[in-house]
């Protein structure tokens, strides 16, 4: 053995084995042993996140453009565009020849470029900016989102890289370091978060993953010679037709691990809570059983008989999980064991998930993922795919595309790299392997290096470092390595002496430029005491975990009907229960009501707040928070909203804010946002659309629950949805309008006394009928006491009272803080004799306490008004009695 195999032998099993410390860092890249990360430059200026990044063998240079070089201010700015030489550690500023006159070599440009860079996009969208002569592409601030992600690949057949950004497809010349529009037609579906690489026998480039709900999900190309986009189909229809029944099983999981997880949390229906699930799961198990069936008997070819022997086995498996789950619910029997249904919704959900992958592994191409980079095997004409974001998880699934036949293959090696997203993947040209790097998973994920050898289906480990907790364990990093956090992407790339170069964006406005010879000859003889190897197609899903708060409940039916027996009239009573919904206090919207299962069904955030989309089920009669999935995460940072509206589990996207725009619709027996619906009997949202409706988005549209279906009003109309034959329509108004609705303030509520609609702004309240369609305007004065809005955006329709009660409190003459009531009988408003307590102690509020991100809602059954105030972690309840009240008129 040669002395620089021992000691990259020695530097290897260090690196990867034990705690502590972790070994000390080379100096340099020539002196670092294989496989080994070298800080090779740190510049103090230079930061970038998630910019185009690759290598250019003629320039031998990598080549470095857009990105986000700020979120918002003025700040040191490089060029859009860099060259990073790495033979003599230096980064170049690439302009083009007849503007490079005057300017600095390297690092920012000049105060006067970065103020102008700076406000790019604050009068409207603008990608591009003018130097000279030539078009530029902006590279980030607070007005313009640039992050490229893996969206882009270098054509060695043209020397020429190319990317795609704002539905724009653009080119660069690394020669002439110039830019150009191509002005292609955009992709209508996957258009941010996906990837592209070059297909050398068909010359053109692939993309794979991106955005998008389930049907939008799909693999598209890019013909260079046309300057076209179109996507791409896959599979035999046999191969098909499995993967659509495996999907409507995937449901039937879905809706056996609801009704468990509504049985637990007493969040049923009458006829939910006489239904056998115990039968329900044995359908299930069945019904795994007939497909696995078909699955054998198909005519599989190819890659459709691997990916079918796998859907065998899973299925196989989900169906001694369905069998565990009916016995488990058979030795429930009619009683409500808790602590057992607990237990019983765990071994539900590991059902659900089996069922999940089973749906992988009959696609007929990669399901719906994010950040997951390509690379190319120029050898094997083979573009390989590993692993992703599934924005709930992370994915650990490797595919390979065939470049002769235009065909995905999911292929099932014996191990591979743990779940992750973000990693680098690459060519290694001279080992003529890939070359997986870092990435992020849900939870502190090690730095590693893997090659995977295209023609063996063979994944390897070459470095494994530790993690080594930080900031008293709130964080975990690798030693001497790139710093990556739970939703970073790692940006690299690989040149002709298959040394791997990584940027990483360090403390503002610094850049760390990372290296490493990849050799996988030496990794195969060392000794790897850390790194555990994942399993194909195996999930690590978000750290919101609904098991937590499963945990945490305990239901206890008896004692919250005798509480809302015991109920003093009037008086505000704060429930207690053992954990809120996860997320912040200021989620800003409001909280629909399901008066069929007696909850609260609590959605929305966005902007600087929380931008997960669970759905957090509160049950009056079991008094517990629980939650139906883990949620999707938002993955990147946006100023207001995701930049897609449906995640590939088709659920919705948080938007800006919630606001007002989502109710429970009992006609449907769903919570509607828009035109997609909730089915709170499943805990999931539905992937069909109700069409017809006509909005400008959350911030000017209200929804309203009716018997008649959920009623939304927007700047296009008033619109009624007809559950029955799944669609909105729009109502006639007949009346004097009443203009524009806005967010914060203005009011909708439902009469059921009168079927009709209340609206109110700032200035007056319109009636409008539902039956005739009929709109008046009731000329109200309003009472100064009120001060700028009428009902303050949360208001309830009390019909034994017949009275509309508001959230907010107002300061009353006697200084307190005080409840207003509005009575619809004489159009005026009225203060109500309502008291505050918690924990059998009066409470007193020296201010409004309720927010723009609580909501009521009243409980017809129950009879009780119920508030979620969500900005103070809190759920209380009133019943409300209108001879009790003393109640005064509001001068």
């Amino acid at each position: 053995m040669n002395t620089r195999l021992a000691v990259a032998m020695l530097w290897a099993s260090v690196a990867t084995a034990g705690e502590g410390r972790g070994p000390e860092a080379p100096t340099s890249l020539a002196d670092a042993p294989p496989n080994t990360w070298v800080k090779a430059l740190v510049t103090k200026t230079g930061w970038r996140e998630q910019p185009l990044f690759l290598h250019v063998p003629p320039l031998k240079r990598f080549v470095m453009a857009s990105g986000m070089q700020a979120y918002g201010g003025t700040v040191p700015r490089h060029y859009d565009t860099e060259e990073l030489d790495l033979a003599q550690l230096k980064w170049l500023n690439a302009y083009p020849p007849d503007v490079a006159a005057g300017r600095p070599e390297s690092g920012p440009v000049g105060d006067d470029y970065a103020e102008r860079r700076a406000r790019m996009g604050h009068n409207g969208p603008e990608l591009f900016y003018k130097d000279g002569d030539h078009l530029r592409v902006g590279a980030g601030g607070q007005w313009l989102e640039s992050r490229m992600g893996y969206e882009w690949c270098y054509v060695p057949d043209d020397g020429k890289i190319y990317a795609y950004l704002h539905d724009t497809t653009l080119r660069y010349d690394p020669k002439a370091r110039t830019w150009e529009d191509l002005k292609a037609t955009p992709r209508t579906t996957c258009r941010v978060w996906g990837s592209m690489a070059y297909d050398p026998v068909n010359k053109e480039i692939l993309h794979a993953g991106g955005d998008g709900g389930s049907a939008d999900v799909a693999t598209w190309a890019y013909s260079i010679a046309r300057n076209e986009w179109r996507r791409l189909e896959f599979g035999s229809p046999e191969q098909r037709e499995l993967h659509a029944k495996a999907k409507a099983l995937r449901w039937q999981a879905k809706a056996l691990l609801g009704a468990v997880c509504n049985r637990f949390a007493i969040t049923e229906t009458d006829a939910e809570a006489n239904a056998d699930l115990a039968r329900q799961a044995a359908v299930l198990a069945s019904e795994a059983q007939r497909l696995a069936d078909l699955v054998v008997l198909a005519k599989r070819k190819g890659a459709e008989s691997a990916a079918g022997d796998v859907a065998v086995q899973r299925l196989g498996a989900a169906r001694a999980v369905s069998n565990r789950v009916r016995e488990r619910l058979a030795e429930q029997g009619t009683s409500r064991r808790f602590e057992h249904l607990r237990e019983v919704i765990s071994e539900a959900r590991a059902a659900r998930v089996l069922f999940e992958q089973v749906v992988d592994a009959l696609a007929v191409e990669p399901p719906g993922r994010a950040r997951s980079q390509t690379a190319c095997d120029p050898i094997r004409r083979k573009i390989v795919l590993f692993g992703g974001d599934g924005l709930d998880r992370v994915l650990s699934d490797t595919w390979v595309y065939d470049c002769a036949t235009r065909t995905w293959e999911q292929r099932f090696p014996a191990k591979c790299p743990t779940p992750r997203a973000g990693h680098i993947l690459a060519w290694l040209p001279k080992a003529q392997r890939i070359v997986l790097a870092g990435g992020y998973s849900r939870d502190w994920l090690a730095q590693e290096i893997w090659t995977y050898d295209v023609a063996a289906n063979d994944w390897k480990l070459l470095l494994h470092i530790p993690l080594q907790s930080e900031d008293y364990g709130r964080q975990k990093f690798s030693p001497n390595a790139p710093r990556i956090t739970c939703r970073e992407v790692q940006t690299g790339a690989v040149n002709d002496d298959d040394v791997l170069v990584c940027v990483t964006p360090a403390e503002r406005p610094s850049l760390i430029t990372w290296a490493c010879k990849v050799d996988p000859g030496v990794a195969a003889s060392a000794p790897l005491a850390e790194g555990v190897a994942g399993t194909s197609g195996a999930y690590t899903f978000n750290r919101i975990d609904p098991a937590i708060w499963e945990q945490a409940a305990k239901p206890d039916p008896e004692a919250t009907a005798k509480l809302y027996r015991d109920l003093p009239p009037n008086v505000w009573t704060s429930l207690d229960f053992p954990r809120y919904a996860p997320g912040a206090r200021n989620r800003w919207g409001t909280t629909a009501y399901d008066t069929d299962r007696h909850q609260l069904l609590f959605w929305g955030g966005g902007h600087a707040t929380s931008q997960e989309n669970d759905v957090a089920h509160f049950s009056l009669r079991g008094g517990c928070w629980t939650l139906g999935y883990h949620p999707d995460d938002p993955i990147d940072k946006v100023y207001a909203s995701q930049p897609t509206p449906l995640s590939f589990n088709d659920r919705v996207h948080v938007p800006i804010h919630a606001y007002k725009a989502y109710c429970y619709d009992a006609a449907a027996g769903k919570m509607l946002y828009f035109d997609r619906a909730y089915n709170p009997a499943v805990r999931e949202w539905e992937p069909q659309p109700f069409p017809g409706l006509e909005h400008r988005g959350p911030m000017h549209s209200f929804m309203a629950p009716t018997p008649r279906g959920a009623a939304t009003y927007s700047d296009k109309g008033l619109f009624l949805l007809d559950a029955q034959a799944g669609k909105w329509n729009r109502l006639p108004w007949d009346g004097p309008p009443f203009g524009p609705i806005w967010c914060d303030g203005h009011g909708l509520r439902y009469d059921s006394k009168r079927d009709c609609l209340w609206f109110a702004n700032d200035k007056d309240i319109w009636r409008y009928d539902l039956a005739t369609g009929k709109a008046a305007k009731l000329g109200i004065a309003k009472p100064k006491a009120l001060g700028q809005f009428l009902f303050w955006g949360e208001q309830v329709y009390l019909p034994d009272a017949d009275l509309m009660l508001l959230m907010r409190l107002f300061t009353a003459p006697d200084g307190k803080q005080r409840n207003v009531v509005w009575n619809p009988a004489d159009g005026r408003f009225y203060w109500a004799d309502l008291r505050f307590e918690a924990k059998g102690r009066p409470v007193e509020f020296k201010d409004n306490p309720f927010s723009w991100s609580d909501a009521l809602a009243y409980d017809p059954e129950l009879k009780l008004v119920i508030l979620n105030n969500s900005s103070d972690y809190k759920v209380w309840v009133l019943k409300f009695d209108r001879e009790a009240a003393k109640m005064e008129a509001v001068e």
